[in-house]
């Protein structure tokens, strides 16, 4: 069984969709306003982090979508666009958690017991997190205006070990599949930096569209695809090179992108244009442009490659795509202000 759990910022709940026939079968009601979903990596549970002072993180049971615990973290707030302030170690027993507030903090939750283990200052507006897939570190990007870092912590001791400076307004970040390097969008700076972990320095910084806000990387990690809101461009960047190889016009307001397990296509949401660009990835060109409902806000797609999810935040409703056609086969109604979604398992 497969389920899209969608979580509902303005009906403080979170919708379930059973894949296999496409409909809303359980709402569940949480503390605050959720922004953000992660489910573990053996798709036994999803983790749903919502704003408040404290904020929360909701953990729910994908074999009954029953609530068994919440959490309680720092303050947290809205981030206002896409991003991944949850993190979860490939062993599924730790969640980090990034709060968004002027302390900085990052709470690290084990989830055997649910109990908050550790609680880490990064810096100023930490709103991003990323885990290496050795599970070893964790990079937290810090949206300060006067000094945008990514600060990094050893996952052992949970201890800061490095402070590296970025571009203006990070948002976003992800890690290679091999675990060498890190991407950065720098929405302020109009440019994404490239970080080597094992120096943990800035070893390019590539210059892409206007307001990049979202990354995605293929699984070889030969491509990173950048969605830049402002000029409604993928910035195709080769990571042999650390060059843009290409650039590819999408419809108005990209906000969200991720390419499909098998890497042969990537599928954008135009929040602007109400629309999710196809583009394959061999050629580099946009193959189709799907309409799909008002504003949509971030996308998921099924383990198999099958179907795109999108949550469309201002109609409350979630676009079903089939991939082979790249149709629309069905409309979920959810809650109010859909954001965010994890599809399990």
């Amino acid at each position: 069984m497969s389920f899209v759990y969608v979580a509902n910022f303005g009906g403080s709940n979170i919708s379930v969709i059973d894949t296999k026939v496409n409909r809303l079968i359980a709402n569940i009601q949480v503390v605050g306003f959720p922004i953000a979903t992660i489910r573990s990596p053996n798709g036994q549970y999803c983790y749903v982090l919502c704003t408040g002072s404290p904020g929360n993180v909701t953990v729910i049971d994908t074999k009954d979508h029953k609530v068994m615990a919440t959490i309680q973290v720092g303050v947290v707030l809205s981030p206002g666009q896409a991003t991944t302030p949850l993190g979860i170690t490939q062993d599924g027993q730790r969640i980090y958690v990034v709060d968004s507030s002027t302390s900085g903090n990052v709470t690290v939750i084990d989830t055997k017991d649910y109990r908050v283990i550790a609680t880490v200052q990064p810096g100023i507006l930490p709103n991003a997190i990323a885990i290496t897939p050795d599970d070893q570190f964790a990079y937290v990007v810090n949206t300060t205006t006067t000094n945008p870092s990514v600060t990094v912590i050893a996952t052992k001791t949970n201890q800061l070990i490095s402070t590296i400076g970025i571009g203006d307004s990070a948002f976003f970040l992800k890690i290679t599949p091999d675990g060498r390097y890190v991407y950065i969008c720098n929405f302020g700076s109009a440019n994404v930096s490239v970080i080597e972990t094992k120096a943990n320095q800035v070893i390019a910084t590539v210059a892409v569209g206007a307001a990049p806000v979202a990354l995605d990387i293929t699984a070889d990690g030969q491509f990173v695809y950048v969605a830049s809101r402002n000029d409604a461009t993928i910035s195709v960047i080769d990571t042999r090179t650390y060059q843009v190889i290409s650039t590819v016009g999408v419809d108005d307001g990209p906000a969200f992108l991720q390419v499909t397990a098998d890497g042969r296509y990537l599928y954008v949401v135009n929040n602007g244009g109400d629309t999710v660009s196809v583009m394959e990835t061999r050629t580099h060109q946009v193959i189709s442009t799907v309409r799909v409902g008002s504003f949509p806000i971030t996308l998921g797609i099924t383990k198999d490659d099958r179907y795109v999810y999108v949550a469309n935040q201002n109609d409350a409703t979630v676009s079903v795509i089939e991939t082979k056609a790249n149709q629309v086969i069905s409309t979920v109604s959810v809650d109010t202000f859909p954001g965010a979604l994890a599809i399990v398992p």
